[in-house]
């Protein structure tokens, strides 16, 4: 029988506690844990009595700044302009906001100029077929050839990509996806780099390494890991019963090479991970993000998936799910919908103003995100 990991000791104890009252060829290192995981009343405190209070001036601005949000169409509408001046540092592209090169860059110029400090625009540019940018920058390998390639090569095509990428006001990049799978996958067709944890962490972390060269955030994802997965989140819930035993041998060990290879970002799935919290999808589990913070010992920003996916989106609302967000753990929120946006700055500042949110939390969130988009290549304003 495998000795169980540290993480699977941890919720032994923690059961029992509860009962009671690289480089290719080389060993992929294994997390290195120094808490168990959490349970969800010893995750980070984020809740605190209610208050009538009404909240600081500076809260709505907070609020604003720890999401990443969708825009209509391929110019800047006054909407998203005022959102990004109040204090909004996150904009992400999806295929209908993209047209030629001169309208990307215009739309990216605006939103820069329209905002109030350093500010991150994000696309999902991987390996295969999700490349938003098709036509605008040379075009990436497939998993199957990226699979025969070198680390270096592979490395430096990425850093060519983030050129290109900052070339048209874009400085944040939602890949490599570090998902293994050995079977089938409905999601990650044609996206993931294969079933073995050592060839998908080596060539991951030459992808983000070349990336974070150029200047662009890498956010390698779906943390912590969903290969398994036999449905699309995007579209219904998704369980996945695989023992904790199994995720710390397949599924972890490319996360833990991507956050010693230098990562300053990770997006976080929407699969429920009955091994660590069979009650709440990952992106919105105290638990998860525990195992996050103490168990891989992460400490940059941490990114919702898309909060309109099914998988996760089903019986809440958006404002809802910004606070169980936010209160879990995460930092940045994909809110891709222009039109849930003032709704879900509305939830989180009541949410600090009743206590179901504390003001540190979202101090930390909108801090990491500013610091983020600090030290990302800074997206020049171009009226």
């Amino acid at each position: 029988m495998r000795h169980p990991g540290p993480v699977l000791m941890g919720l032994a104890l923690l059961a029992a506690g509860c009962a009671s009252g690289g480089t290719a060829g080389t060993t992929v290192p294994p997390v290195t844990t120094t808490a168990s995981i959490p349970s969800t009343t010893a995750a980070p405190s984020t809740t605190t009595r209610p208050s009538t209070t009404t909240p600081p001036v500076e809260v709505p601005a907070l609020a604003r700044g720890v999401l990443m949000v969708g825009l209509p169409g391929r110019e800047l509408d006054p909407a998203t302009a005022a959102h990004l001046a109040a204090g909004g540092r996150g904009l992400l592209l999806l295929q209908d906001n993209i047209g030629t090169a001169a309208e990307v860059r215009s739309l990216t110029g605006a939103a820069a100029c329209a905002a109030s400090g350093p500010l991150l625009i994000a696309v999902d540019q991987e390996l295969g077929p999700v490349a938003r940018l098709q036509g605008l920058v040379t075009p990436l390998p497939t998993t199957d050839e990226a699979r025969q390639m070198t680390p270096l090569e592979l490395e430096i095509t990425a850093q060519l990509l983030g050129d290109q990428m900052l070339a048209l006001g874009i400085n944040v990049d939602l890949a490599p996806v570090l998902d293994v799978v050995a079977g089938a996958n409905a999601a990650l067709e044609g996206r993931h780099l294969g079933g073995d944890p050592a060839l998908v962490a080596e060539l991951g972390a030459a992808f983000l390494r070349g990336l974070q060269q150029a200047g662009i955030v890498a956010v390698p994802k779906h943390f912590p890991g969903h290969g398994r997965a036999a449905a699309d989140p995007h579209y219904q819930a998704v369980r996945i019963a695989t023992p904790l035993a199994d995720l710390e041998a397949v599924d972890f060990p490319p996360f833990t090479t991507a956050f010693a290879a230098g990562a300053r970002a990770v997006m976080v799935g929407h699969p429920i991970y009955e091994a660590l919290d069979p009650s709440l999808p990952a992106s919105l589990s105290p638990v998860v993000l525990g195992l996050l913070r103490r168990d891989f010992g992460f400490d940059g920003v941490a990114v919702t998936d898309a909060l309109n996916m099914e998988g996760v989106a089903a019986g809440r609302e958006p404002g809802q799910l910004a606070v169980l967000a936010l209160a879990a753990g995460e930092d940045l929120l994909l809110v891709v919908d222009p039109d849930a946006v003032e709704e879900t700055v509305a939830a989180i500042v009541a949410a600090v103003a009743t206590g179901e949110l504390t003001l540190e939390r979202l101090q930390e969130a909108a801090n990491r995100v500013s610091d983020l988009a600090g030290a990302a290549a800074p997206v020049a304003c171009a009226p």
